[in-house]
């Protein structure tokens, strides 16, 4: 019998795509790290404030001019600049950003260090599974953090807006875009596969 580890060769073009896809999760991470840290300093040092806020407001009539005729509709949210915002709104945006941030910069790290090892021949490693287990919880509570921490600043500002949410354009509500926390999930399966693959690649070793 053979004592070396069991392994597997990739073609030349599949280490280049695995490079490939790499460097561009390397280049988004950094993108990502650097959009959002200014996001933050904005958020906490400039006279105003860019945030996103559900509205209800009706659509005009005069905004159809054409053929079809609009029976009924409703703007569901509003970008505004906002001045005079409390600190503790300003540090509840920030921290929404900071949470969304690490872990977009998480997931591109995943993606370099999956790939890398991929190129390396062996995939299913212990540290690969360790890895992409951790992400797959990291992403799932810091998604859920930082859309909560968005929420919690949405619900803020509202209030400072119009402290009576009868009837205001801008009600005490928040939504959320939960990908990120999805990716968490399908990373905990994948994680789970490799776990599987890691397994397999032990019992196949010191085979022929």
């Amino acid at each position: 019998m053979s004592t070396h580890t069991a392994g597997f060769q990739l073609r030349r073009s599949e280490r280049g795509s695995l490079l490939f896809f790499a460097a561009v999760a390397a280049a988004y991470g950094i993108l990502v790290a650097v959009g959002s840290a200014a996001r933050i300093v904005s958020v906490l040092s400039a006279p105003t404030v860019e945030a996103q806020m559900s509205a209800v407001f009706e659509v005009p009539a005069s905004a159809v001019t054409g053929a079809a005729t609009l029976v009924s509709g409703s703007f569901d949210s509003a970008q505004l600049v906002l001045a005079d915002v409390s600190m503790t709104a300003r540090l509840l945006l920030a921290g929404s950003v900071l949470a969304l941030g690490l872990a977009q910069v998480l997931i591109a790290g995943t993606i370099v260090f999956t790939s890398v090892g991929l190129v390396r021949g062996r995939p299913f490693g212990r540290r690969m599974t360790w890895l992409l287990a951790t992400a797959s919880v990291t992403l799932i509570a810091g998604g859920l953090l930082g859309y909560a921490l968005g929420i919690a600043a949405q619900f803020t500002i509202a209030a400072e807006l119009n402290p009576d949410p009868v009837g205001s354009v801008f009600p005490f509500a928040g939504g959320a875009d939960l990908t990120i926390v999805f990716v968490g999930v399908v990373l905990g399966v994948v994680a789970a596969a490799f776990e599987i693959g890691e397994r397999m690649q032990r019992d196949t070793e010191g085979l022929v």
